[in-house]
């Protein structure tokens, strides 16, 4: 079966949000379209706004995105914990007597370089190879204060990473998937929104000029990302109820993509800016403390206040 090509002319998650622009304008201007044409009537909004709600079930599933965040949540913890773990059992290398390899060929750097970087396929091949190395030398380990428990608990961690990234990967593909299947509606949906520009566009060229931008899809368009240059997240960060400063807050798109960071400023305030709509994970670490992490949701054209309060270990 042949792929269909999407026929918009924007990207895929703005589609909704110019959709439903212009079937507000529409809707307020129905008496001048049904004046144009019979074809337009009351029917014919009911039946593309419930077009527009099937759309953007399939874009932004609330139940694929709550699932999704649970897991990602979830995979963050462990690699949190995972850094208190690593720590200890570099002490235990430093102690043990006589290693098979040398201290550094057991592969700390590579584990945690991969962890902050939260490069999660990298983490669990280090973790792998580090286990591996660590079974090798057990028995001196073990003499130098390390414990069958302990090692279980890597284990368990690589184990629980291992699968929350299977199933993070499954999730981002089949909702992939599933708008791929769906690009059939997605060009149906834009040829009834190209079929509202044009009408739109030709009612008020002449009668009312200044309504042409409402119809214009390209001018719809440049709104939606000026707008994002509003978009931002922003708030405190305190510890002990005191603003706190030189805390990271990393960012990064539910759904994958780049990632942001910033450090708060002395007084404890930080501020992230011209962010897409959508779900973003957002961990704050700082030195001492546990990271936290949440997700937020950022809103066509508004910014989002968002504290954070350090606890103690």
């Amino acid at each position: 079966m042949a792929l269909i090509k999407l026929k918009i002319q924007c990207r895929i998650e703005e589609v909704p949000t110019i959709g439903r622009f212009l079937i507000n304008s529409f809707t307020t201007d129905l008496a001048d379209f049904a004046a144009l044409s019979p074809t337009y009537h009351i029917a014919f909004i009911a039946n593309v706004s419930n077009k527009l709600a099937l759309l953007e079930g399939l874009i932004n599933p609330s139940k694929f995105t709550a699932e999704l965040k649970k897991i990602t949540l979830r995979m963050l913890g462990t690699m949190d914990a995972l850094k208190g773990k690593i720590d200890r059992l570099e002490r235990y290398i430093d102690l043990a007597l006589p290693l098979t390899i040398g201290k550094k060929d057991f592969g700390i750097s590579k584990v945690r370089s991969a962890n902050n970087k939260g490069d999660v396929e990298g983490l669990t091949r280090a973790l792998a190879d580090l286990l591996n190395k660590v079974s090798d030398n057990m028995a001196v380990l073990t003499a130098a204060g390390y414990s069958a428990a302990q090692h279980t608990a890597l284990q368990t961690s690589m184990t629980s990473l291992t699968a929350d990234n299977t199933a993070q990967n499954a999730k981002v593909n089949e909702r992939n998937n599933k708008v791929i299947s769906n690009y059939g509606l997605i060009n149906e949906f834009w040829d009834i929104m190209t079929n509202i520009s044009k009408s739109g566009k030709a009612i008020y060229k002449t009668s009312a000029p200044n309504k042409v931008d409402d119809y214009t899809i390209a001018e719809l368009k440049r709104r939606i990302r000026q707008e994002q240059l509003r978009q931002k997240l922003f708030g405190l960060i305190t510890s002990a109820a005191a603003g706190i400063g030189g805390a990271k807050i990393e960012i990064k798109p539910l759904l994958g993509g780049r990632r942001r960071s910033t450090k708060s400023k002395a007084n404890g305030k930080y501020e992230l800016k011209s962010l897409a709509t959508g779900d973003w994970v957002v961990s704050v670490s700082l030195a001492g403390k546990p990271t936290i992490n949440v997700v937020v949701t950022i809103v066509s054209g508004e910014a989002l206040e968002k504290n954070f309060e350090m606890s103690e270990p």
